[in-house]
C-alpha cells in the first residue's frame, strides 16, 4: 500500500510540498483496519463512490515482452463538478485511494502502474463529473508471484480543504486517521529530512473473487 504525504519540512530549512511513499512493503496496523464491505456494494469516498466488482488476471505485451497483471474492476462516479483523473501524478487521482493488501507469502507485492477508465473500444483516465464510468486498475505481477483466489482491496476516505486567495476552489485530500513522521532523503532534491505522512482513514475492505 502506498499512502501519499506531504512534507512537512527538511533540516535544510527549504520548505517543500512533495509526494511520498510509507509501507513500501504494505501492511496496515489493527487500528487501521475497517469494516468489510461485499463486492458491488456502492462506497462513498466523499471524492469518488466506488463499486468494486471484481478481479481478474491478464497477460499484456509490451515491448515485445509479455506481462502478468492483477486487474482489479470498479464503477466509479466522480460526484464533483471538476473532471479528475484515474491515474497519474495528482493527489486526487481514483487509484491513489486504493490499497492492496497482500501477504509475504504470494510473492513480491504487485506494483501499481496504471488506470483506465474503458468505454467499448476506448480507453481514458479521467471521470467526468456524475458519470458512472467503468475502470481496471492494474497491477505488475513479479515473476514467481502467486495470486490468491481472492484479494482484499481497501479504499481511503477524502475531505474537502478551503486552500484560500491562491486557489479559492480548495483542495482535495485524504482524511487522516493519524499522521506518522519518518526522517527521509527525497529522491529529486536528495536532501533529507523529517516528513509527516497522512495515514488515512479507510472506508472498506472489500474482499474480490479473482478469475485466472
Amino acid at each position: 500500500m502506498h499512502p501519499r504525504a506531504r512534507v512537512a519540512g527538511y533540516v535544510t530549512a527549504t520548505v517543500l510540498v512533495a509526494v511520498g511513499a510509507l509501507w513500501a512493503t504494505g501492511g496496515l496496523g489493527p487500528a487501521d483496519t475497517p469494516v468489510p464491505t461485499p463486492p458491488g456494494r456502492e462506497v462513498d469516498q466523499h471524492l469518488f463512490r466506488t463499486r468494486l466488482v471484481g478481479a481478474h488476471v491478464a497477460t499484456v505485451k509490451k515491448f515485445g515482452q509479455s506481462t502478468r497483471m492483477l486487474v482489479i474492476n470498479a464503477w466509479v462516479t466522480n460526484p464533483t463538478r471538476e473532471t479528475l483523473g484515474t491515474y497519474g501524478v495528482d493527489d486526487d487521482v481514483f487509484a491513489h485511494g486504493m490499497f492492496l493488501h497482500w501477504r509475504t507469502q504470494d510473492g513480491p507485492r504487485p506494483k501499481q502502474v496504471d488506470a483506465q477508465a474503458i468505454a467499448g473500444d476506448t480507453l481514458f483516465r479521467s471521470l467526468q463529473p456524475r458519470l458512472p464510468t467503468y475502470v481496471a486498475v492494474q497491477y505488475e505481477l513479479a515473476a514467481g508471484t502467486r495470486v490468491p483466489d481472492r484479494v482484499t482491496v481497501a479504499l481511503a476516505d477524502y475531505e474537502h480543504t478551503e486552500s484560500g486567495v491562491l486557489d479559492p476552489r480548495g483542495y482535495w485530500e485524504w482524511k487522516p486517521r493519524r499522521y506518522e513522521t519518518r526522517y527521509e532523503t527525497d529522491p529529486l532534491t536528495h536532501r533529507s529530512g523529517r516528513v509527516t505522512h497522512i495515514i488515512p482513514v479507510l472506508v472498506a475492505d472489500v474482499r474480490l473473487p479473482v478469475r485466472s
